[in-house]
């Protein structure tokens, strides 16, 4: 548990680190001394990183919207009546500037009833990077693995955005989307934690930085989300040992059958 502790708290020093001439996002914040995390009616803890001034809000799956204060950039989020996938906000304009920054959190609670596309495809900025889909349930994103996202401005595809992407472990890359605004994104291989099975190795993060600009006016998204290692690691060193028990079972039948027929005759 210190150890998890210790890395998680690892991590969001080093993603201060890479991102702090970046824009705000989200990313969640070690729990305090006595939490031990497996309270599901305790609140989640998020930081916004670089976000000061700016103002946040949880967004139901039914698009219902709470206001939420920051306190040194920190907030504990609970579910607003329902359980499901809930959006977590932050926005700031000064001047010329509109920034915005979105993170989608699983909460427990009763069933909403809605599909989490609902709140997805809803818009929540004029700027907004929406994954298509969202890695959710017992589906994750994984290192070595494909990722869409569209990107939307004031609701429609945006053409030739421009992004970025940086992760915990240090990644950095460029991309551009295409004439639907689509953009697939090839999650790092950049893991070097490596033991077998899923809760052995943390996850990571990767925040995705997107601008636009329409005369004076600059507008600057994020999104940010938990990606691990691929299972395939270890999956297929498990397949492996399989066939070679299998194959060595095979053979010891086989040769038992031959002693057996030499042994009657």
């Amino acid at each position: 548990m210190k150890i998890k502790a210790l890395m998680g708290a690892t991590l969001v020093v080093v993603l201060f680190s890479f991102n702090a001439q970046a824009a705000m996002y989200w990313s969640p914040a070690p729990m305090k001394h006595g939490h031990s995390g497996h309270d599901r009616h305790a609140g989640k803890p998020f930081l916004l990183h670089a976000g000061e001034g700016a103002e946040a809000q949880l967004m139901s799956p039914s698009k219902a919207v709470k206001p939420l204060t920051l306190e040194y950039g920190r907030v504990s989020v609970k579910a607003m009546g329902t359980g499901n996938y809930h959006a977590l906000v932050a926005k700031r304009s000064v001047d010329d500037l509109h920034e915005s920054a979105v993170r989608y959190i699983y909460m427990h609670g009763k069933p909403s009833g809605v599909s989490p596309s609902l709140l997805i495809g809803h818009e929540k900025s004029a700027l907004e990077i929406e994954p298509a889909p969202l890695a959710r349930e017992h589906w994750r994103y994984y290192s070595n693995t494909n990722a869409q996202f569209i990107v939307r401005f004031q609701g429609q595809p945006l053409a030739g955005a421009k992004l970025s992407m940086l992760t915990g472990n240090g990644s950095s890359a460029e991309f551009t989307t295409d004439a639907e605004g689509l953009v697939v994104i090839p999650l790092p291989e950049d893991f070097v934690y490596e033991k077998p099975g899923r809760m052995a190795n943390p996850a990571s993060e990767f925040v995705l930085t997107a601008e636009h600009s329409v005369g004076s006016q600059k507008y600057i998204t994020t999104f940010s989300y938990s990606y691990h290692i691929n299972p395939e690691h270890w999956q297929s060193t498990e397949l492996g040992l399989a066939v070679i028990g299998g194959g060595m079972l095979i053979g010891g039948f086989v040769t038992l059958r031959k002693r057996r027929r030499r042994e009657k005759k």
